[in-house]
């Protein structure tokens, strides 16, 4: 499985909003893209193999700083 952190505090607003979820939605649809694409690109010994990868892949994307300020 692949993973990635997004750093929770990079996305904190300064504006009356506490946290930017635009900025924040954007960078989760980036990476997920980001992540697949690394799937898909990936060589495999064989085509079922890399059907399967496919079919079954893992994609991680988990968040940091969750309660730092």
């Amino acid at each position: 499985m692949q993973s990635r952190l997004l750093n929770l505090l990079k996305f904190e607003s300064k504006n009356s909003d506490p946290f930017d979820f635009e900025a924040f939605s954007h960078a989760v649809r980036l990476w997920t893209l980001v992540l697949d694409i690394s799937v898909t690109m990936a060589q495999f010994p064989s085509k079922e193999i890399a059907r399967r990868s496919y079919d079954y892949r893992t994609l991680g994307l988990g968040y940091a700083n969750l309660g730092g300020s």
